[in-house]
Parts: structure tokens; sequence; C-alpha cells
């Protein structure tokens, strides 16, 4: 019969090792101007008057699927600061992965500041960074970018994004584009980048009122299939029940009806038409050009 102490030494000798669990990352959002600026340790990158909502470990009750509004000093700055969780729905039986996504702007400047931050089981394991400011594209003129909805896809995720810009003498652009993610190893690897639909305003310069376009995007054939619609009249608009976002007070952007416009509108006018192979850049990604 052994001793107590030698089966204690038994037990210590035979218990299984912890074993860190490994947890999930982004890889790819660098293509799309994002930039990559903490992970499960570090996050020295970001500003200090954000490290409040960037905590290392979270509380899955914690983590709300409604925007949270918050008003926060950086000196004599003033931001404004949503916040908002998404639960990224892996088909993983262990998945337990939520995105914050935090959105910064100072009064009424133009250009937001979007960090997009992973838990992975609560844990913090991913932080990245974009902004729009040209100096930090290419210098494209890019959108602000929001997620407006996370689905799951048949080999991993995709993130429904709203972008909007607005700029002087009435200028506007809003689009849909859907970012897609699939799963390898522990990484979500951006795979895709499809423009849904973007609706386009001129300035205003005085001469003439401008006209809107619209650009839509379509796999077809193993390519995509981009559809310009230039100078799109009003009253094609209003059957279409399209909203302007400067003229109606009403206007919020809302998916299903921007689909449903761009759909009528395709239905009434005759487009331009180019493509785009599968593994050639949007002019959103690095690299890639207007067609």
């Amino acid at each position: 019969m052994l001793s107590p102490r030698l089966c204690l030494a038994f037990a210590f000798a035979f218990a299984p090792a912890s074993v860190a669990q490994p947890v999930t990352r982004f890889q790819g959002l660098d293509r799309l101007y994002f930039e990559h600026v903490g992970g499960k340790e570090d996050h020295s990158a970001v500003p200090a008057f954000l490290a409040e909502f960037l905590p290392a470990e979270i509380q899955t009750a914690n983590l709300s699927l409604q925007r949270a509004d918050h008003e926060v000093m950086d000196g004599e700055l003033e931001y404004d600061v949503e916040v908002r969780d998404f639960h990224l729905p892996l088909q993983q039986a262990a998945s337990d992965l939520w995105l914050r996504q935090i959105v910064a702007g100072v009064g009424a400047a133009r250009i937001t500041q979007l960090w997009w931050a992973l838990y992975d089981h609560g844990r913090r394991s991913d932080v990245w960074y974009f902004s729009a400011a040209p100096e930090r594209t290419d210098p494209k003129m890019l959108s602000n970018y929001e997620i407006e909805a996370a689905l799951a896809d048949n080999d991993g995720l995709k993130l429904r994004i709203y972008g909007s810009m607005f700029r002087p003498q009435g200028a506007w652009w809003v689009t849909g584009k859907t970012f897609r993610f699939s799963v390898q190893g522990e990484a979500l690897v951006l795979s895709r980048v499809l423009n849904d639909f973007g609706f386009f305003h001129g300035y205003d310069t005085g001469d003439t009122s401008p006209l809107s376009d619209l650009t839509t995007e379509h796999e077809v054939g193993g390519r995509f299939e981009i559809l310009n619609y230039d100078k799109i009249r009003k009253p094609v608009l209003r059957a279409c029940r399209f909203l302007d976002p400067l003229g109606d007070d009403d206007w919020e952007f809302n998916w299903a009806r921007f689909e449903t416009a761009a759909e009528c509108i395709a239905m009434k006018m005759k487009a331009r038409v180019s493509s785009r192979a599968l593994d050639q850049p949007s002019f959103i990604e690095r690299g890639g050009k207007v067609n």
C-alpha cells in the first residue's frame, strides 16, 4: 500500500498540464489600410482615453449588442465615442468570439477613427485601427466604416460594412460592402471584398444641380461583375424610394432599403459593365484601382 505522501507525488506527476488555449486573430486587414495596434498582452498604440473600453479580459455578460454612447476627454479634445459589440457566429463548436467596435469622432470632423478588438472567450486577442485620412490610404478617398452586421458564412464569417463620407459643397457617398473571412487555424483571414452597392453624389458647384451615381458588384461566372449607373435623375430616385442623406430628415442607413433601391434603379436604367478577377484587389484594397 502506497503512503499518502507517495500518492500525492503520483497525483502531481500525472495531473494534466495547464495548456494555454490558442486565441483567434485577424489576418489580412492591413490590405484594407487597417493597422495592427495590439494583441493579447499589449495595446500600447491605443490612445489612453480609450483604454477603459479595451480591457485585457471582459465578462461575456458585459458585452452588449446595443450601441453605447460616451463623451470622453483627451486633453482639451472631447470625443464622441460609440461602443458596440458583435458576436461572431462561427460554426466551430468551441467558438465564443466577440468583436468590439469603437468609433470615435470630434465634433463635426468628417473623418472618424475606428478600432476593432477581438475577444476570444473573454480575452482580448487582437486590436486593429482604421482611419480614412488620405495620408493613410495611398491617398485614396475612402469611407468611414462601421459594422452593420456579422453573419455566418460557409467557411467562416462575413461582415457587412456601412461606409459613408460627407464632404464640403454637398458631396457625399454611402456604400455597403462585405468583408469575407475564412477560418484558417486560429486566424480569421480576409479572403474577399465585395462592393455590394455604392451611391455617390457630386459637388454642388452652383452651375447645375449634381446628380447621383450608383455602382453595384456581384460575383458572376468566377469574376466580380461591376455595374455602373450614371447620372440618375431625381424622378428615378423617387420612384425607387431612395432617401437623400442630406435632404431627408428621417434618413438613416438601412442595408435592406439601400439594396432594394439599387435593385429598382437597375431595372430602370442601363449600366456600364466591367469586371475584375476574384483575386484582383478592389479599389478599397492596397493596390486596387478604379475600374
